[in-house]
């Protein structure tokens, strides 16, 4: 019993369901061929946490959802190999991580790196940041964000202040303003480090307020992040019981910034 309720916490009740039905699979031999009820309740439970995360944009007109393999994207960066596959990110877990900041948002750029359909640059821009910038190396993600943003403005009927950037993200020039960078796990090792060097420079060179979030579980990235030197702390987010995996919540910053 002790066991359920702590994948209760860690995965919540969609999660443990599938870690459950894959325990169940391996131990019965169900095949992905197989029409065991184990592999059926999984497939309901994947449709089940689709049906979900489409309700963004079901709301808004957008799309932003789905799974998406980097071999399906037009990408001529060789530093694919040091990335992620496309899945947008929960809002209510982001929606946490901005109401526990006690920060002047206005006085900041936003930067998401690996940006893919734009689905938080859309709820960022809702905070009133100087800008909301998304980083993008794949072509088809990148167009599908630009789409995004012109839709949104047009509901909102007000300009959004976000770009989205085709770019590959170790040759993007950190803006020279106060920043909130946003990393949802899009990519690790070399990549990962020449990233964070080209901010380190940036603010070495101009020394001003930043916030950098990462949200995510790969521990290469993690250690990367702490080799800073910047000061983390953890944050503590509830599990969104729509999806089947709950990541690390770590926050950087030079300055006090939680409520």
């Amino acid at each position: 019993m002790f066991r359920v309720f702590r994948a209760l916490r860690k995965y919540g009740p969609l999660g443990t369901a599938w870690n459950a039905c894959i325990i169940m699979e391996k131990l019965f031999g169900c095949t992905s061929n197989c029409r065991c009820p184990f592999s059926l309740a999984r497939r309901a439970l994947w449709s089940f946490h689709v049906y979900l995360d489409g309700r963004f944009d079901r709301t808004y007109g957008t799309d932003t959802s789905g799974v998406i393999s980097l071999d399906d994207l037009t990408i001529e960066s060789q530093n694919i190999k040091d990335s992620h596959w496309y899945a947008p990110m929960s809002v209510k877990v982001f929606g946490q991580i901005m109401d526990s900041l006690a920060i002047d948002f206005q006085q900041f750029d936003f930067v998401d790196f690996g940006s893919g359909k734009g689905r938080i640059l859309l709820f960022a821009s809702q905070y009133g940041f100087k800008r909301t910038i998304g980083i993008e190396f794949a072509l088809e993600l990148h167009s599908i964000a630009t789409k995004n943003v012109t839709i949104w403005e047009s509901r909102s009927q007000k300009p959004s202040r976000i770009e989205t950037v085709f770019m590959d993200a170790v040759q993007f020039p950190i803006p020279s303003e106060p920043l909130f960078l946003f990393f949802y796990s899009p990519f690790k090792g070399s990549v990962m480090q020449r990233v964070l060097d080209n901010i380190l420079s940036s603010l070495t060179m101009s020394p001003r307020d930043f916030v950098l979030v990462f949200y995510g579980s790969n521990p290469e990235s993690i250690r990367l992040l702490e080799a800073t030197g910047f000061p983390c702390r953890e944050l503590k987010l509830r599990v969104d019981w729509s999806r089947f995996t709950h990541y690390r919540g770590l926050l950087f910053a030079n300055a006090k910034c939680e409520k």
